[in-house]
């Protein structure tokens, strides 16, 4: 019993401590290519598309993309 209650404790730990990445914001995103890349990358090979992460950095790329079509700044 000792045993599963040490391994419920690591489960909890690790899951704890998985939540705790830096949240970006979109203009972080847009400021950093790189960082933008990279986020974008792990989003498409963990599947997860719903973090605030993923969200922010395709909100940025939208953005970025936007610019480099158009020249404007602001997308209405």
């Amino acid at each position: 019993m000792v045993r599963c209650g040490k391994n419920v404790l690591v489960v909890v730990g690790v899951l704890a401590l998985s939540g705790c990445d830096k949240a970006y914001t979109p203009a972080d995103f847009m400021k950093d290519a790189a960082l933008r890349n990279k986020i974008l990358t792990q989003c498409t090979q963990q599947h997860d598309q719903q973090s605030k992460n993923c969200q922010n950095a395709q909100e940025a790329q939208k953005k970025v993309d936007f610019e480099k079509q158009t020249g404007k700044t602001d997308i209405k």
